[in-house]
């Protein structure tokens, strides 16, 4: 259960019907040994948990949106308006299945078989409802950081509706042979995994998105605090009260479909040979190939139902058409308080409005056109092989007290994928010898420009753009422990690291320039680029730890790292090496220029120290006898001109605890503090220098506890981020007042498990 329901009783959502939101749940495991030499263990469970997500956000003009001194006038960074506050209510229920089986054969004394298979599906559904209140124009003198007067009829309010349904089944059978024997050390593998990612809506009875509009009118914010406008005023454009949580205020605009299906295959096969050689000292030297192939297969797409009623026309406004939301009322989820003090509101529901479609789809619109591009643009495979092999040697030096762990590792990297072409010229009509033929100077078109989906049928290709990559890259290790005392350990260590383009990189499509026109910015080549290299880094660590003879460590470490080729963008002359990756004639296309990305001549150095410490607190007295404690600490930094390419990651972190350990039961609290960290710089007219977001420091608090009601049954419970800490998130500059450096927050409640558990 969460903690914000935790009644067993019916409550509306996610849909229209009333459910409980607290679910049983259970997991197994089966472990058997037939026979000396044959084995089997079986594994599964199913949990069913609802989480009510609350958000709110706020939008400062001169702080995290720009002004264009005419709709929205100019300010300075110390006194930014408010012109937009949103509010979430948001049901998600997650139910997931898993199931496992293993199988061990020993085939003799040194050789085992082992199959294993795994399969775990999730039904993921998510109803998220907003209401939005948009001020879209401001008089100059009608604002300050503590209230905003929207010019009559210029605001907007809003209701969005999400609903999806994500389901997400994966299976994955493994089989490894290992040979134990007093010389050799052998180990063969290989295994599969298929993932198939759906979101489904329209097949499933509802629209994924619907929205509802009330425009013209007139919206005021005063007593704003950091949350929110304490009041909020809405009138119609000649001062009459509008209540923007009735339903009569709408009208509906549209609704969507989101269909997406992805399919992530990955096959891997390795082998490996391991053997102590005969030396003076302990030498073990070990050899191995590894090959994985990862596949995505993609096809996505949105759809705009546009709603125009009977009359065949669309509006914002209930005056004077018949597109009214109340026919599409929700009655049973409006029931539904909001969050953040904000009153009930009455909602429109995807299943009605869908419903509506079927029996009526000549009161909607729907783009063939768009369609068409959505689905092709929205379409991409890529499959990547990593061929790899290794050789890795171990040694043990001063009468085993240092030991070394050096190796080397090939990788051989191969990228086949595909993803859309746009290429205009598909519609110029050519002769026999290739060129455009031109009428009055202009290319002759195959289909008019009046039939957007005939000519974008020729010129926007699925799949069309094919691109091919390998790269091979060399990765050495060296780790290094030395005992300078019995219970003092001293590690070192080297390696080389690198991080891979996304897919996306590869399959997200090529879009070509009109090649019988001269190159401009508008009239070029705009592609990912496939010819981009991995970022790499090389990373050192050294650690010291110190242990309490059977009851505890300490520990300290830090660590540098050197990183190069990050992403970044950029415009450049065409080369015939760069499209050949695409397949490109260099002489049709040499001439024109590409917009893409590149890799950065800017490095990094990114460097850290963490402090950690664990004991069994045995000098307590009897009666306090079982105390555990813990704590540790990691404080890291950037360095360098390409630093902005580590937003978002963690500054500081601090966890601790302590466990009380008994016969019959124990105890556990958990701590875990992350300081406040930057996301990214933003910048516009009115927004001050320096000026970025910021994720909110955090302190999470988990409880847990276990009591055994006989040897082989016992209860426990499991309360996770005790407090509901919220996901908040920050724009401040140095000149941005306390109560306007709010973005947003958002919580999804403490989760709470309570259980039985035995062992039999």
């Amino acid at each position: 259960m969460r903690d914000d329901e935790r009644d067993f009783r019916k409550s509306p959502g996610p849909f229209e019907a009333y459910t409980r939101k607290v679910k049983p749940g259970f997991d197994f495991s089966y472990i058997r040994p037939v026979n000396r030499n044959f084995g089997f263990t079986l594994s599964g469970g199913h949990s069913d948990n609802g989480t009510l997500e609350k958000f709110i956000q706020n939008q400062w003009r001169g702080v995290q949106a720009a002004t264009n001194g005419t709709a929205f006038p100019h300010t300075t960074p110390d006194q930014p308006y408010l012109t937009q506050t949103q509010v979430r209510d948001g049901t998600k229920k997650a139910a997931r299945t898993s199931f496992g089986a293993t199988v061990d054969y020993r085939l003799s004394p040194h050789d085992r078989l082992s199959f294993s298979y795994q399969h775990y599906f999730i039904d993921f559904l998510v109803l998220n409802r907003t209401i939005t209140y948009s001020i879209t124009s401001v008089a100059p003198g009608n604002f300050s950081p503590t209230f905003t007067r929207g010019t009559a009829g210029q605001g907007n309010l809003q209701l969005g509706n999400v609903f999806r349904d994500r389901t997400d089944a994966t299976a994955t059978p493994s089989l490894v042979w290992r040979h134990d024997g007093p010389v050799w050390k052998m180990e063969a593998g290989a295994g599969y995994s298929r993932s198939m990612d759906t979101r489904r809506a329209v097949d499933k009875g509802f629209f994924s998105n619907s929205t509802a509009q009330r425009s013209g009118a007139t919206i005021s914010f005063a007593d704003n605090f950091y949350l929110r406008p304490n009041t909020i005023t809405v009138t119609d454009a000649a001062g009459a009260p509008l209540d923007p949580y009735n339903i009569n205020t709408y009208v509906a605009t549209q609704g969507t479909s989101n269909p997406q299906t992805d399919y992530a295959i990955q096959k891997k096969a390795n082998a490996s040979v391991q053997r102590e050689l005969s030396t003076r000292v302990p030498f073990v030297v070990k050899a191995g190939v590894d090959f994985r192939q990862d596949e995505r297969d993609i096809k996505e797409a949105s759809f705009n139902y546009q709603f125009v009623g009977a009359d065949g026309r669309g509006s914002t406004t209930p005056v004077g058409n018949d597109d009214s939301a109340v026919p599409f009322f929700a009655p049973g989820y409006s029931q539904r308080s909001m969050p953040f003090g904000f009153p009930k509101v009455q909602w429109i529901d995807n299943v009605r409005l869908w419903n509506a479609y079927v029996a009526n789809p000549g009161h909607f619109t729907l783009g063939q056109n768009a369609k068409y591009l959505s689905e092709t643009n929205g379409s991409r495979h890529a499959v990547e092989l990593v061929s790899s092999g290794y050789v890795r040697g171990d040694v043990q030096l001063l009468e085993r007290r240092l030991k070394l762990i050096g190796g080397l590792r090939l990788e051989q990297t191969n990228i086949d994928a595909e993803g859309p072409l746009t290429d205009r010229t598909r519609n110029f009509r050519r002769d026999a010898s290739g060129k455009v033929v031109l009428v009055n100077g202009a290319p002759q078109l195959i289909v008019p420009s009046s039939n957007a989906l005939g000519v974008s049928q020729l010129a926007v290709i699925d799949r069309g753009a094919k691109v091919e990559k390998e790269y091979l890259r060399w990765f050495p290790s060296l780790n290094a422990s030395f005992n300078l005392r019995e219970n003092l350990i001293a590690r070192a260590a080297y390696a080389h690291l690198i991080g891979r383009p996304n897919f996306n990189q590869f399959a997200g499509g090529l879009s070509l320039p009109d090649d019988s026109i001269a190159p401009s910015p508008t009239n070029r080549i705009v592609v990912n680029n496939a010819g981009i290299k991995p970022w790499s880094a090389k990373s050192i660590n050294a650690r010291l730890e110190y242990y309490f003879e059977g009851v505890g460590q300490v520990s300290v470490g830090g660590y540098r790292r050197e990183f190069e080729n990050f992403f970044g963008n950029t415009t450049f002359r065409a080369t015939p090496e760069f499209l050949a990756l695409y397949g490109l004639d260099a002489q049709t296309y040499g001439a024109y220029e590409v917009a893409t990305q590149h890799n950065l001549d800017s490095t990094v150095r990114m460097s850290g120290v963490d402090v950690g410490y664990k004991q069994a607190l045995t000098f307590l007295p009897r009666w306090a006898r079982g105390v555990n404690v813990f704590a540790n600490a990691a404080v890291q930094r950037t360095e360098g001109p390409a630093a902005a390419n580590f937003n978002g990651y963690i500054p500081r972190r601090v966890n601790g605890g302590f466990a009380l350990l008994r016969e019959r039961y124990n105890f556990r609290m958990n701590w875990s503090h992350q300081s406040k960290n930057r996301l990214g710089e933003i910048t516009g007219t009115s927004i001050g220098p320096g000026t970025f977001q910021w994720q909110s420091s955090r302190v999470f608090l988990d409880i847990l506890g276990e009591y055994a009601l006989t040897k082989r049954i016992g209860v426990y419970f499991t309360l996770r981020n005790v407090g509901d800490t919220p996901d908040q998130r920050e724009i401040e500059g140095p000149l941005t007042p306390a109560h306007a450096q709010f973005r947003s927050r958002e919580q999804a409640g403490s989760l709470w498990t309570f259980g039985v558990k035995g062992t039999f």
